[in-house]
């Protein structure tokens, strides 16, 4: 990571501003914004062409950001495509957008925590930094697609994530969303919205944008963008985001050993150490009658324990159905937990009676970002 703590996101077509953002004390990312779908090899054909001609005449400084759409397809259980096939498809795009020459990856306008972890599971194996945009929608109160907003961020900044934001055509709805996810962010934040004014004129267009550049720099918000705006409305946000001051923001360290913070995809889960899980159950296709019963028994948390590596498919299929308990896996075995970590869509936690080795649960632990207790 480079020394500007400020940046400003570029679309293709206001990459010509590359030069202004700079001066100013920002560093210019230019959005690459690839074709969704599969990325197949026609795709390929389309991206690198794409990456190609946003590279065109960017000065030196300036970082190409190659943007894959996260709604190109849905996966299980909610589509038909399996969630290790969507990650491999990222993994494949992200090593190509690598190979033509991208600084970094984003996973844009991701509606769902699904779409988000494919993304950044997938992309981190091109060892780009991986950024994840995600789309917002009413008042600010969900993720577009549905699930919950700083669900989501514990989730994916644990996955090490480089930067973690929100967009949204409305800035005042990104606002509410920022106040809550900020205290807990431990990466740079990201708000990027776009030019809706339509025919105001210029010097109102450039007042408005510079107020709400500094309202969302307020909240945390160190990296910005407008896309679609004009020369004066970038300038006149630029100068603004880059005059505003530190934010004085109360930090929540939602690591500490004496508070655990779970995740599923629609809620945060805030547990202390003398947790109690259940009994251990089997991992199964169809766990369903077993969570809604274990719930209704008024569990703290839902042990389940895989003992194979294929039981890891069975969590992504049952995902829909461990939203309303914290998970913890138990597992002897080091592929079967892999995968079931790899599979659970939130962050879950890991029962340190395990067999496995100390330093190898840790490990496996980290790599998605999960508890161990």
């Amino acid at each position: 990571m480079d020394s500007h703590r400020r940046r400003f996101l570029l679309d293709c077509d206001q990459r010509g501003l590359c030069p202004a953002v700079a001066a100013a004390g920002a560093r210019p990312v230019v959005l690459a914004s690839l074709p969704g779908g599969l990325y197949d090899d026609a795709w390929a054909l389309a991206g690198e062409e794409m990456l190609r001609e946003t590279k065109k005449g960017l000065p030196q400084g300036a970082e190409v950001c190659a943007a894959l759409p996260a709604g190109g397809f849905w996966m299980e259980p909610y589509g038909e495509l399996p969630f290790a096939q969507g990650a491999a498809h990222y993994a494949a795009a992200a090593k190509k957008a690598a190979a033509w020459g991208a600084d970094s990856v984003l996973i844009q306008r991701a509606r769902t925590l699904l779409q988000a972890r494919a993304g950044v599971l997938g992309a981190r194996e091109a060892g780009l930094p991986v950024y994840v945009m995600l789309e917002i929608t009413g008042e600010g109160e969900g993720l577009g697609g549905g699930g919950d907003i700083l669900a989501a961020f514990i989730t994916l900044q644990e996955l090490g994530v480089a930067a973690l934001g929100l967009c949204s055509p409305v800035t005042g709805v990104i606002l509410e969303a920022l106040e809550e996810v900020a205290p807990c962010c431990r990466v740079p934040l990201m708000a990027v919205t776009r030019d809706l004014t339509g025919e105001l004129p210029v010097p109102e267009t450039r007042a408005l944008f510079a107020s709400r550049t500094a309202r969302l720099a307020a909240l945390g918000a160190d990296w910005q963008g407008i896309l679609e705006a004009g020369a004066p409305e970038v300038e006149a946000a630029v100068a603004a985001l880059l005059e505003a001051p530190v934010p004085a923001i109360r930090r929540v360290d939602y690591r500490g050993e004496e508070e655990i913070w779970a995740a599923g995809e629609k809620q945060v889960f805030y547990l202390d150490g003398g947790i109690e899980f259940s009994d251990p159950i089997l991992c199964q296709s169809d766990m369903a009658d077993e969570i809604i019963q274990l719930e209704h028994q008024g569990e703290e948390a839902i042990c389940v324990q895989p003992e194979t590596a294929d039981d890891g498919y069975n969590i992504s299929l049952n995902n829909a159905n461990l939203t309303m308990l914290p998970v913890v896996f138990l597992s002897d075995d080091e592929e079967a937990l892999d995968n079931a970590l790899f599979y659970y869509n939130g962050r879950a936690m890991v029962d340190s009676r395990s067999l496995i080795p100390e330093e190898r649960l840790e490990e496996i632990a980290g790599r998605y970002g999960a508890v161990v207790v």
